[in-house]
């Protein structure tokens, strides 16, 4: 269907993909909203919930939040399937941290707090040093 679509009006690509950045799309008032709003979660250091109708625009909103953290403050953990289930969560943010998951009993979610805390010993001693001092995860459900 696609290739029809651009075959008929000439395109040699998808004109509108994934791939503009956000500071190329239009921002109109409930995208700084809820720009303004991720941010203040992110701040603050809390869980927000992003919802919305089938193209309102959640994930250019997110996107442009990201695209504006600092990577050497924030560790961004971006998890695209939905149906991964707690554990797999658990497993995707102590990957983030460069250590690998724990498949058996409850220590995923051990690991997951260790790697969630700034501090701790250094990799390789078997706990996590953490995001480091003044770095702060971000997770994208």
């Amino acid at each position: 269907m696609i290739e029809k679509l651009q075959a008929h009006y000439g395109f040699n690509r998808v004109p509108f993909g994934r791939d503009l950045a956000p500071g190329m799309l239009h921002r109109h008032a409930s995208h700084n909203e809820a720009v303004a709003r991720i941010g203040w979660c992110i701040a603050e250091r809390s869980i927000g919930v992003v919802t919305g109708e089938v193209g309102a625009g959640k994930t250019v909103s997110v996107r442009t939040v990201l695209h504006s953290l600092d990577p050497s403050k924030h560790t961004v953990i971006y998890l695209p399937n939905p149906m991964t289930g707690v554990r797999g969560i658990h497993e995707a943010i102590v990957a983030a941290f460069g250590q690998p998951p724990a498949h058996l009993g409850s220590r995923p979610t051990a690991r997951t707090g260790q790697a969630l805390t700034a501090g701790g010993e250094e990799r390789g001693t078997g706990t996590y040093s953490g995001p480091g001092p003044g770095r702060g995860p971000v997770a994208q459900l």
